[in-house]
């Protein structure tokens, strides 16, 4: 994948995603799973040894997913109640993925204590999971998720509403390799910095609107994904003005720290293209486009970040068209952006 002026990821961490949704996936299997997880039996030499039932594999691989080794997350992160109680509830029981594979449990001489360890480590898994504490934090976080997405969309749906033509811009920003380690209020500053400039710069004369999603990630330290929207029938060429906005982002805003990725100047990659022009009436278009906006959300339903102040925001909503305008045509399927 080709980088602009810099080596910041042009994507959410898609790797990440699917590890945690996999984490997240074996975790309520576990939870659902019924009976102990081990089994004591004896070998034919008199020796004791450990049988993995199904909640046992399922322990098994928890325990080898990155997310219980990785430090990346540290404390800049919160994960979703079903990764956060297998997580919390493997580390307090100091488990291993060395013991948990066949071949040591078959080796193990203390059989006894091991069976005692997972089984019960599991069945805690399974007993908190019922309570009502536990119930109340998955409903309140999922609440929270789905309310960021339907937000975002409304913003989006009002944005059509005033405007029949949209020329939608995704940039991440973020910093250099050597200033990765870039503080969140720095970050706050910077983007801060850009959205006051963009009341008084021609570079932004024609935009209507723009979401914003702050990140961290390891290597590449905090930076934003955003979309910006601007009014499709008074510009065009959207690699281009990806492309100044990167610029003034890395030259005006972070004098040199900074860099971008361009993620219109590659619009073929994405298998449902939801930037560049879009026309109300476009509905495949605007499906692509609802399918990035879930992108830029689609971490927090795994982790979220614990931003200081807000970690994801937008741009006020414009103003309602004159309602005796002249009506609009329903979208369709085969209408095409001019």
């Amino acid at each position: 994948m080709k980088l602009e002026n810099g080596d910041i990821q042009g994507e959410l961490d898609i790797g990440l995603v699917c590890e945690l949704k996999r984490t997240s996936f074996l975790a309520q299997q576990l939870i659902k799973s019924e009976g102990d997880a081990f089994e004591l039996y004896v070998d034919r030499d008199g020796g004791s040894a450990l049988k993995f039932n199904a909640a046992g594999d399922i322990l098994r691989k928890l325990v080898k997913m990155h997310v219980f080794s990785d430090d990346r997350f540290g404390e800049l992160y919160r994960f979703e109640p079903y990764i956060d109680l297998v997580v919390r509830q493997i580390a307090d029981a100091g488990l291993h993925h060395t013991y948990l594979s066949h071949k040591r449990a078959a080796l193990c001489g203390d059989a006894q204590v091991l069976l005692a360890l997972f089984n019960g480590c599991v069945n805690r898994i399974r007993q908190e999971a019922k309570s009502k504490q536990f119930q109340s934090k998955l409903k309140n976080y999922q609440r929270s998720g789905n309310k960021n997405y339907k937000e975002l969309t409304e913003y989006v749906d009002a944005l059509f509403e005033r405007y029949s033509r949209l020329l939608v811009l995704r940039v991440d920003l973020g910093y250099r390799k050597e200033f990765s380690k870039t503080t969140q209020a720095e970050a706050k500053q910077d983007r801060e910095h850009l959205f006051q400039n963009t009341r008084s710069n021609k570079l932004f004369g024609d935009m209507v609107g723009h979401i914003w999603k702050l990140e961290h990630g390891p290597d590449k330290g905090f930076h934003y994904h955003m979309m910006f929207f601007f009014d499709g029938s008074k510009v065009r060429e959207d690699g281009t003005l990806v492309k100044r906005i990167g610029q003034y982002w890395l030259n005006v805003i972070t004098k040199g720290r900074g860099v971008y990725y361009n993620c219109n100047a590659d619009k073929s990659r994405y298998k449902s293209c939801g930037i560049g022009m879009v026309d109300h009436r476009d509905s495949l278009m605007r499906d692509g486009l609802g399918k990035a906006v879930l992108y830029l959300t689609k971490i927090d339903l795994y982790m979220k970040l614990q931003a200081v102040g807000r970690g994801m925001g937008k741009m006020e909503r414009p103003r309602q068209k004159d309602p005796r305008g002249r009506p609009r045509a329903v979208p369709t399927d085969s209408t095409r952006a001019a």
